[in-house]
């Protein structure tokens, strides 16, 4: 059974490969004629809230509310109807790459309502509270102008991968200038972590120099101690900020994002630190350092589904509600396209899971795992809404 990634954990889950294959083989199956009839009813059968609860809604965005930045039919109605209502909400992705202020003006933009960022979860946003230690360390960010998002958040010593690799350009040569020049020696100022706030701007450099910087903890400059000595251990923090595979955008086909980019990092680690690999990094094959099987990539996620995310939420909904309320008084619906991803976080924090047909699921939920079993399976978030607040 899939298990919620821990938030505080510093090292690589193995739920988190339970959860991500599975995620991959759930996504493409299809329902049967039983399935249908069995979603039939349940969709057009009325649903009765808890009259003693205040209702509220952790709504994904993609494949929810809108495609790239287009509304989905009746989404946007049915944000004005939260809203008349006096309903908390919040909006809630896998995506970032932005300061949440700079979202929540774009999504007013889009529906025609009022959204504050307060009421705006993006993929880093739990970062915020988790990153603190590191304010006065050397840390490098993946994705474009996400650095600047880094900066705003109280870490004044945040580099973008492009930045980076102008100070270095011996290590991505595609990209160097004539005139760039070479840092000898970061010795004295280590990057100590790296994280991921959105997806790479080219991910062969991210995953060059991502690898320089672990390998040699800190110090591509420096030797390979994780290859030279067996003793040693990762010191570079890696933390993801999405474990989707994919996302419903535009195109007919679902769209790679962050998970399937960490999964190159994780392959390429174990690979470079392996006994038997046949790559350049490996070249001593007697070394003790090298272990036979690779080392494991030690990282943390956070995003849903994970709790770190969920309570971020939580916390940002009851901010909406009058003083005093306990989450124990509301009825929570988290509602989106991803089973693995918006229904788990529902299950995961005990909330009601709405799995809607806007985006990248279509498939037979009885295939589904315990932990993405929606409450609900429904054609639209707008047709949720109309059962849970008749007219």
């Amino acid at each position: 059974m899939y298990l919620p990634l821990s938030p505080t954990t510093n090292r690589t889950d193995e739920r988190f490969e339970c959860y991500r294959h599975r995620q991959k083989a759930e996504r493409v199956h299809r329902g049967s004629r039983r399935a249908e009839n069995r979603h039939l009813r349940r969709t057009t059968s009325p649903s009765t809230p808890n009259m003693s609860k205040k209702l509220a809604f952790v709504l994904d965005i993609d494949g929810c509310l809108s495609h790239e930045g287009i509304p989905i039919s009746g989404s946007k109605e049915a944000l004005h109807k939260l809203r008349a209502n006096n309903i908390p909400f919040v909006v809630c992705t896998n995506g970032g790459g932005q300061l949440e202020s700079t979202r929540a003006e774009r999504l007013s933009k889009t529906f025609d309502i009022n959204i504050s960022p307060d009421q705006v979860i993006l993929s880093h946003t739990p970062l915020r509270s988790e990153v603190v230690r590191l304010k006065d360390h050397r840390v490098l960010i993946v994705g474009e102008h996400c650095a600047e998002v880094a900066r705003a958040y109280g870490l004044p010593k945040a580099e973008g991968i492009r930045e980076y690799g102008r100070q270095h350009p011996s290590l991505f040569p595609r990209r160097r200038e004539v005139d760039d020049p070479e840092v000898s020696d970061d010795a004295d100022d280590p990057v100590k972590a790296v994280l991921f706030f959105e997806d790479p701007e080219d991910l062969g450099e991210t995953l060059q120099l991502v690898l320089d910087v672990l390998l040699t903890n800190g110090n591509p400059s420096g030797p390979r101690v994780l290859l030279t000595d067996e003793n040693a251990q990762q010191e570079v923090e890696v933390w993801f900020t999405n474990p989707d595979l994919v996302y419903s955008g535009l195109a007919n086909h679902p769209r790679l994002t962050q998970g399937s980019y960490r999964m190159c990092l994780e392959t390429l680690f174990r690979s470079v630190t392996s006994s038997t690999s046949t790559s350049y990094y490996s070249a001593s094959k007697d070394s003790e350092a090298m272990h036979k099987r690779g080392r494991t990539l030690h990282a943390t996620t956070c995003g849903k589904p994970t709790t770190l995310t969920g309570k971020t939420a939580l916390d940002k909904l009851l901010r909406q509600c009058p003083q005093n309320t306990m989450e124990q008084d509301l009825e929570i619906w988290a509602v989106g396209d991803n089973p693995y991803s918006d229904v788990a976080l529902a299950n995961t924090m005990k909330w009601n899971g709405c799995l809607v047909r806007t985006g990248i699921w279509d498939g037979d939920e009885s295939r589904l795992d315990s932990i993405a079993q929606p409450a609900k399976v429904i054609d639209s978030f707008g047709k949720l809404l109309k059962q849970l607040i008749p007219e």
